[in-house]
């Protein structure tokens, strides 16, 4: 049986790279702003993304798997283009 702290790093590799797709799409946002305020909300958007992978336990499979999960379902949720803000 494999324990929570032995695993591949393709495992942790795998959530940074969907990190990055991620990040790399807020700041394609944050490209296309028609406003201040759309540009700060999409810089905020990156920031948090580019923090939450970061507190990720590189030593934890199930911690890297649970967020690994959460990257690919807003991936696949993200529109092409970004949405109207309010």
């Amino acid at each position: 049986m494999t324990s929570d702290k032995d695993f591949s790093p393709m495992l942790y590799d795998v959530m940074r790279e969907l990190a990055t797709q991620l990040g790399g799409r807020y700041v394609e946002w944050m490209d296309e702003a028609t406003s201040p305020a759309d540009e700060t909300h999409w810089q905020a958007e990156h920031a948090r993304v580019t923090r939450e992978v970061r507190e990720v336990d590189p030593d934890s499979r199930a911690a890297i798997a649970a967020h690994t999960e959460k990257l690919r379902a807003a991936l696949a949720a993200m529109p092409r283009h970004a949405p109207v803000l309010a």
